[in-house]
């Protein structure tokens, strides 16, 4: 029996070997000879195995370079037409005129059906070009056993391109390219480069993928998707146009995710998982958004919290908030929709609060703006306040009175006007000088200690109402009554006069509208001060202004805190 088993499996070992050797592969001289034989193959398909194309320089000359990075010219006109679909299992090309390790161009080849490659071999080519060709059905490469190149440059795909089994990994170049379905990768494992550069692709699918790298730079896209695909080490999108892009399951790179949140703001979508040959609708940020589709709605906030994720690790401060706002308003308007379905209190509350947090502080996200709202609401009662009297204002609405008052008797007594504003003071005058005869009677009967600390504080005391009335007697305009003055003068003093009484009203209220401010920032800030120094209508006010302060100032210290935080 072990004699049967070992010459059996040497029967099979030799077979093998057998057809290894005979494997043979066909060489094609040139690359037009190629194009030739393909416009001439008998069959609607071009469909061969293991072919070797030998590039020469001189008959391949327009559909041939051998060049070094980096590419600077793009635009060439189309030298051949490739008619029939073309699938080749094996393929290599090859030359021998001591030109390895610079990359081999193939260029100017417009490819009228669809081109499938499979076991591709660049051998011992480094790296691959396609520039300027166009492939009007879908194009396909499957991968080969070794780590590839392959770059595109001003190539047009009129359907999809894909690349599929790319065990090994490759590295994709795309620039100034233009593919009006699809660009896909299906299974590979090798963790490919993407780079897009200056492209514009209807549809990029990166899904469900491991990617070592996608850098993606001024560039249009229609519909981009990363959903359940992990990026090892790179994720770029600078100065591109994303019409659409999907996020929802994606892993991202930590410390080198890099998109701006102006590049994505309102284009995020979840395409809803579906194995019916109907597609199913995208799931897209719009005004007429279906939040009944509560799997749809979680995962478009799932690709939100793992954007805000990448910002917070890298620092950006500024995409992170308004990536934080959109995210925010969605759930504000998910929220409406839940109180109109099932209306509560407190479906309303939280509805309601979102939206103030939205207006007051951009969701905690601008500390400045919940300031600019306090001194807007300061300002609202401190107008309320000024119509109303309150302790502290301790004239009130009489002050404009005794300034008239004040006036009257300056024009109508014979005195200076310093004499009337002395008389004016008199009473509270007659306090100080009941002290300073106190001081003066006690010298003897107390410690002298007394009456000499006691003498300046009385001199400090009416030193105001002294420098005041000495300022007013160097100004004085009018000596005597009004009657009494020459009728050339009256003109010229009423100015004035008149001029002097609107700088004392004008002084006036300033200092009453002070005494309302001062009194909104205390209310606002203070809640429980004791007792409230106002009457009416505008206590109770003060006592809801001093609520809606707590609160205001709250929120204005999480979202500081916040930001501080982040």
């Amino acid at each position: 029996m072990k004699n049967l088993i070992f010459l059996f499996a040497l029967l099979f070992s030799v077979c093998g070997f057998s057809q290894e050797e005979n494997t043979t592969w066909r060489t094609i001289p040139s690359l037009t000879d190629w194009i030739e034989e393909v416009n001439t193959w008998p069959d609607s398909i071009y469909e061969v195995k293991n072919i070797k194309i030998l590039l020469d320089i001189e008959k391949d000359v327009l559909l041939f370079e051998n060049q070094t990075f980096p590419i600077d010219t793009i635009s060439e006109n189309i030298a051949a037409i490739v008619n029939k679909s073309v699938t080749i299992d094996g393929l290599e090309f090859e030359n021998y005129f001591g030109m390895a390790g610079k990359s081999k161009i193939l260029k100017n080849i417009h490819f009228k059906g669809w081109v499938r490659i499979n076991d591709y071999n660049t051998k011992p080519i480094t790296g691959f070009f396609f520039k300027n060709m166009i492939f009007e059905k879908r194009f396909s490469i499957v991968g080969p056993d070794k780590f590839a190149y392959f770059n595109f440059i001003g190539c047009k795909f009129k359907t999809w391109l894909g690349f599929f089994d790319f065990n090994e990994g490759a590295s994709f170049t795309f620039r100034d390219v233009k593919v009006d379905e699809r660009i896909q990768f299906t299974r590979c494992p090798g963790k490919p480069f993407v780079t897009i550069n200056n492209s514009s692709f209807n549809e990029a699918n990166f899904w469900n993928e491991i990617f070592s790298k996608i850098e993606i730079r001024n560039s249009q896209i229609s519909k981009m998707s990363v959903s359940d695909a992990i990026i090892v080490s790179k994720l770029h999108i600078i100065d591109s146009d994303i019409q659409l892009i999907e996020f929802a399951g994606a892993q991202l790179p930590e410390s080198n995710t890099y998109i701006p949140f102006d590049q994505v703001s309102g284009n995020l979508f979840v395409q809803p998982i579906n194995f019916s040959r109907q597609q199913p609708s995208a799931y897209v940020v719009s005004d007429s958004m279906d939040f009944g589709l509560k799997e749809d709605y979680d995962l478009l906030i799932s690709s939100y919290k793992i954007l805000l994720g990448s910002y917070q690790k890298r620092g950006d401060q500024d995409s992170y908030n308004n990536c934080y706002v959109e995210m925010k308003n969605i759930e504000t308007r998910r929220l409406e929709y839940l109180h109109t379905k099932t209306p509560t209190f407190k479906s309303f509350f939280t509805w309601k609060i979102n939206q103030f947090l939205k207006v007051f502080s951009a969701y905690g996200t601008e500390p400045a703006r919940s300031i600019i709202f306090s001194l807007y609401v300061i300002l609202l009662f401190a107008l309320i306040y000024l119509f109303f009297p309150n302790s502290w204002d301790k004239h009130g609405k009489n002050r404009i009175i005794d300034r008239y008052s004040f006036f009257f008797k300056y024009m109508n007594k014979n005195a200076g006007i310093h004499e009337v504003y002395l008389e004016e003071q008199k009473e509270e005058l007659m306090s100080y000088d009941a002290f300073k005869n106190l001081i003066t009677n006690s010298k003897e009967t107390v410690p002298k200690f007394f009456s000499v600390t006691a003498l300046p504080i009385y001199k400090w005391a009416i030193s105001g109402t002294k420098l005041s009335a000495s300022i007013l007697k160097r100004i004085d305009i009018m000596k005597g009554t009004w009657s009494e003055l020459p009728q050339k003068k009256r003109f010229w003093k009423s100015i004035l006069l008149v001029g002097a009484f609107t700088i004392a009203i004008v002084y006036d209220i300033f200092i009453k509208m002070l005494n309302a401010l001062m009194l909104s920032i205390n209310t606002f800030t203070t809640l429980g001060f004791g007792e409230i120094p106002i009457k009416g209508l505008p206590r109770y006010l003060a006592i809801i202004q001093g609520f809606i302060g707590w609160f205001m100032l709250t929120i204005f210290s999480v979202s500081l805190i916040s930001q501080l935080l982040n």
